[in-house]
């Protein structure tokens, strides 16, 4: 599958993909972008299971200041590293070969860092719980944007709401908005 970032400075860059992921559709990331775009100028973004760093590399592409790409596949980090150097963004990059989970919980002290947390889990591992694990690194106005197969229903997640939700096929994303305290 060929992969390329959609618009911004690395736009039509092709990047590379590691085995065994599934990146998003070129369809389902424009749509995401779309609603998000206004947002993401000067950004700080929270890559979780970031597979090729696709979603990540688009967002700086894009103006984001800064990502932290969370992949527990050495191989794919290598990748992300690759793709981060071939459109220049390294040095607003941090790359963490670790489970998200753990890095949710090492982060646990840490508060309301991120603007945006994306979140494309590969579909045989799908567990909303991780939504839970991660509003307390969401900004109060950020957004958790979180992709599951359109077949699962869409679940509401406590000190978070609904924003918009979107299917491309087998592909449903929900944006959640973390609800002021």
């Amino acid at each position: 599958m060929e992969l390329k970032v959609l618009s911004g400075k690395a736009k039509k860059t092709k990047l590379k993909v590691p085995r065994d992921t599934r990146p998003l559709s070129s369809i389902s990331k424009s749509a995401m972008f779309s609603i998000i775009q206004s947002k993401i100028k000067d950004s700080i973004i929270l890559d979780l299971y970031a597979g090729s760093g696709a979603l990540g590399i688009e967002a700086l592409s894009r103006g984001a200041s800064e990502v932290d790409f969370v992949e527990i596949d050495k191989f794919a980090c290598n990748i992300i590293k690759e793709n981060l150097a071939k459109t220049k963004f390294s040095e607003y990059a941090n790359v963490e070969s670790i489970p998200a989970e753990i890095f949710l919980r090492y982060n646990k002290g840490i508060d309301s860092k991120y603007d945006f947390i994306f979140i494309f889990q590969p579909y045989d591992k799908t567990n909303e719980n991780i939504i839970e694990k991660s509003i307390h690194l969401l900004k109060n106005d950020g957004l958790i944007i979180f992709e599951r197969e359109s077949s699962r229903e869409e679940r509401s997640i406590k000190g978070l709401e609904i924003i918009n939700s979107k299917k491309h096929g087998k592909t449903a994303i929900t944006f959640y908005k973390k609800i002021d305290n």
